[in-house]
């Protein structure tokens, strides 16, 4: 791939381009999914493609091509040089070399000795687990395992060249839990960067335990009510708010936090970061799609909005230094505004030291909707089930409820935080308390 790049470089050169950045990625991966015991789908997968950027009189052009041979490049190239002419003049930089290490291994060595075999064993010995777990749990609707190897090359006209590989392994699970005639569902996902830290009996307990502690839910009464967002569920909610965080959406006022930057926006208590150089994070890397060097930096410290989340466009646009959040959601895309790994810093209280806190308490164990959250409004309703505790005692299972609200009253709210941090994917949050809020039910 380094010489696929060299001569993407020098046909670059020889048409007379000045300004180019080339973006190249290998990967491959294995994904397993067990039914009752067998597998129900056992895939392969392998991912190439290289991507181009010019910029001819000002004017961006891009294109890409999943062909690596030397003429799928040379037609990628041509391909941007065309679309550049139609586009309109502006002001377009590249990255400049500059050095980074994360500290820490981003690739798992042992990633290529691991047998077929053996990602079907751990997969079959998740629904096993989840299944013994407990009496009530009735049957796994799906187990799963899946892994990733790949390798990103970067080169521009300014010189900036790096390369770096990352792997992750993820467990996930769903499964059915049924006592007389209530029944509920249950999950739980786990990733890590080596597969020697994938732990299937976890992520089995997890899933059983957040299907057998909602037997027998029905709705409360609609109230006002002191609410806990359990780790998961409030690591969603962040999920869905991140965008309102992406310089590209604050530079076309689609954001509610357009106008807040040095501003109170939530509670003191709260801390979020992005933190690409997490040592288990899922987006850790060294640079970002276009070049920048990635770092660590607040969004929210003390509940005062920090930073936005910025490319280098965006970042020239809004008048702020870039954050090395220039992320490629895919090949055939360009860098856009993206968050890397999303940190809530973790608090004192464990869970259970936090249920104890109020007379009574909401613990919100799933939710549904929550990616209906308007990121321009911070208006929302979500569907939620969850526990019902009065003086730090398990009073009843809920489900059928929901809760609605504004982000602002949210965050605003929150008067603890937890010390339970859990991983979904690239955001990790602990259980966070807030005031209170409306729940409604029957």
């Amino acid at each position: 791939m380094v010489e696929l790049i060299e001569k993407a470089s020098s046909i670059l050169k020889k048409l007379g381009v000045e300004k180019y950045d080339i973006y190249a990625l290998l990967g491959e991966g294995t994904t397993v999914e067990v039914k009752d015991g067998a597998v129900e789908k056992l895939k392969s997968s392998q991912r190439k493609g290289v991507a181009i950027r010019v910029v001819i009189d000002g004017k961006l052009g891009f294109a890409y091509t999943n062909d690596t041979s030397e003429d799928g490049v040379r037609i990628a190239i041509e391909c941007a040089r065309d679309n550049a002419q139609s586009c309109e003049p502006d002001d377009y930089v590249f990255s400049t070399p500059s050095e980074n290490d994360v500290g820490f291994p981003l690739a798992d060595e042992e990633f290529e000795k691991i047998p077929t075999e053996r990602k079907i064993e751990i997969a079959l010995e998740l629904e096993e687990r989840a299944r013994t777990q407990d009496r009530r749990v009735e049957r796994v609707r799906k187990a799963s395992y899946g892994d990733s190897f790949t390798t990103v090359y970067y080169y521009n006209s300014n010189g900036n060249s790096f390369s770096y590989s990352t792997t992750n392994y993820w467990l996930s699970i769903l499964l059915a839990a049924r006592e007389g005639d209530s029944s509920q569902i249950g999950w739980d996902y786990q990733s890590k960067r080596f597969f020697s830290e994938l732990n299937p009996v976890e992520v089995a307990v997890g899933a059983a335990s957040s299907a057998v502690e909602l037997l027998g839910a029905k709705p409360m009464k609609t109230c006002r009510i002191p609410v806990i967002f359990k780790n998961r569920v409030f690591a969603e909610l962040i999920e869905a708010l991140s965008s309102a965080f992406l310089g590209h959406n604050v530079l076309r006022r689609k954001s509610l936090f357009a106008d807040k930057l040095s501003h109170e926006v939530a509670s003191h208590v709260l801390n979020l970061y992005d933190d690409p150089l997490h040592k288990d994070g899922t987006g850790s890397a060294p640079y970002d799609d276009e070049g920048t060097a990635t770092k660590k930096k607040a969004i929210i410290e003390r509940g005062t909005l920090k930073n936005f989340l910025v490319d280098l466009y965006t970042a020239k646009k809004l008048g702020l230094n870039p954050t090395g959040n220039g992320i490629r959601p895919s090949i055939s895309n360009p860098p856009t505004c993206g968050v890397t790994n999303l940190v809530v810093e973790r608090g004192a209280l464990g869970l259970e030291e936090l249920i104890k806190t109020p007379k009574e308490v909401l613990l919100i164990t799933d939710a549904m909707g929550i990616h209906t959250i308007n990121p321009i409004s911070g208006e929302f309703s979500i569907g939620i089930s969850g526990i019902y505790y009065h003086d730090g005692e398990k009073v009843t299972p809920v489900s059928g409820m929901t809760v609605a609200g504004n982000v602002k009253e949210l965050l605003n709210g929150i008067t603890e935080v937890g010390s339970d941090q859990k991983w979904l994917g690239n955001v990790c949050s602990p259980s966070v308390l807030v005031k209170e809020l409306t729940v409604s039910g029957e």
